[in-house]
């Protein structure tokens, strides 16, 4: 009982042990995520022409996403399909499977997972148009932390696959693989 009345002596237990978890958890390194490949399939060249679709190691711990792209035809209308797949035995569906316009949500972003991804990629792009849209798309530079990631994901392989289209005609289709390492100790 004595624990609990706030005596002079119980602050200070309080607040070493506020110190001590607050060390604690700030001196955990919570998770670990590498980028392990990026693969750009134009299916329609006369609608976007692929100049770079790369991964770059920058070091040990870093790999940097870069796309670059020119877009032929004026883009009026736009349709995203992303999905994640998580591997086990093979790359299976999980989570999010979400279908949504582009040029709408270029102009007032509406999907909220959709919103959480773009806003990391949209600071190393030039994703700043509406449509209708003609000319140079990239993504430069592009990489994160574990701690960036802004909802909880379990450890394993990821692929994050995106097709875009243009009505109904397939455009190019982007396929985003990387790990994410969660390390509890």
């Amino acid at each position: 009982m004595a624990f609990c009345t706030m005596g002079t002596g119980s602050k200070v237990v309080h607040i070493i042990l506020g110190l001590y978890f607050s060390l604690e958890i700030g001196c955990i390194n919570a998770s670990r995520f590498k980028f392990s490949n990026f693969v750009c399939d134009s299916a329609d060249t006369n609608w976007i022409l692929v100049h770079t679709c790369r991964l770059k190691a920058i070091r040990r711990d870093r790999t940097t996403l870069s796309f670059n792209g020119t877009v032929q035809k004026v883009v009026s209308n736009l349709r995203v399909h992303a999905q994640i797949f998580k591997r086990g035995n093979g790359f299976k569906p999980w989570l999010y499977n979400i279908t949504f316009d582009g040029c709408r949500f270029l102009r007032k972003p509406y999907e909220a997972p959709v919103i959480l991804v773009f806003k990391l990629f949209k600071k190393h792009s030039n994703f700043n148009f509406t449509c209708p849209f003609l000319g140079p798309v990239y993504v430069t530079g592009f990489h994160l932390i574990g701690e960036q990631i802004p909802v909880p994901l379990p450890s394993g392989e990821y692929l994050i696959l995106i097709k875009w289209y243009t009505g109904k005609l397939l455009i190019i289709s982007t396929g985003i693989y990387f790990s994410f390492e969660e390390n509890f100790s």
